[in-house]
């Protein structure tokens, strides 16, 4: 036996997450108090407001997907041609999208400054135009090298990651507002991580010249 459309309606608001989905929320309570107005003709023609999301979300991602091999030109129309007038939480990331288009000048000079350092460059592009999940795992996962790799001695490329960091900061602010906190946090922590690994490299010198020496000391009293 189907539900009736008030039960439908209730289990559907009751899965929903107001913090994050208050628009669909609001959306959904209009189509259900009013069930013959124009929004709800509209969605009976087209497909279901779930269905447009999500052909909505594969635009973006798509979109996301080839973004640095498009013109300018094609991304700003694509973009245009997304129709948001229904789902007010995207405007945000199809806003984000848009500036950094406009920004691809300042990307193609940063590319240049970053030639010894192509890694920096990538994954700051990558970073910059993800989904907003994808984004804070991202953020999360600093591309600075971890404590495995501070063992390993990496010295330069740690450096060369806090120089482009700095870069950023002063010569870029266009793009440094659009990652501020993680490129302020990315320049601290690996000026850190090198203090670390310079101590670390030291101590491991020392270790080495002091077993050699007891090797060579060893078999100095045997003779």
């Amino acid at each position: 036996m189907s539900d009736s459309p008030k039960q439908e309606y209730l289990s559907q608001i009751l899965q929903m997450n107001p913090l994050e989905q208050p628009a669909e929320i609001l959306n959904r309570r209009k189509r259900f108090l009013q069930p013959h107005s124009e929004s709800r003709q509209f969605d009976s023609m087209n497909s279901s407001y779930e269905e447009r999301r999500a052909q909505i979300l594969e635009q973006m991602n798509s979109l996301r997907k080839h973004f640095w091999s498009f013109k300018t030109s094609v991304i700003e129309q694509q973009l245009n041609e997304i129709d948001i007038a229904d789902f007010p939480e995207l405007t945000f990331a199809i806003g984000r999208l848009k500036k950094i288009a406009a920004l691809r000048e300042s990307f193609c000079r940063l590319q240049h400054r970053c030639e010894n350092c192509e890694e920096f460059y990538a994954q700051f592009c990558t970073l910059v135009i993800s989904s907003p999940a994808e984004a804070e795992r991202l953020r999360s996962v600093s591309f600075a090298p971890p404590e495995a790799n501070t063992f390993g001695f990496e010295l330069p490329r740690l450096e060369d990651h806090r120089e482009l960091a700095r870069i950023v900061q002063q010569e870029f602010p266009e793009l440094h507002a659009l990652e501020k906190d993680w490129i302020n946090q990315l320049a601290a922590t690996s000026k850190k991580s090198n203090a670390i690994a310079w101590m670390v490299k030291t101590l491991h010198t020392l270790i080495a010249i002091t077993a050699g020496i007891s090797v060579v000391l060893i078999l100095y009293l045997c003779l």
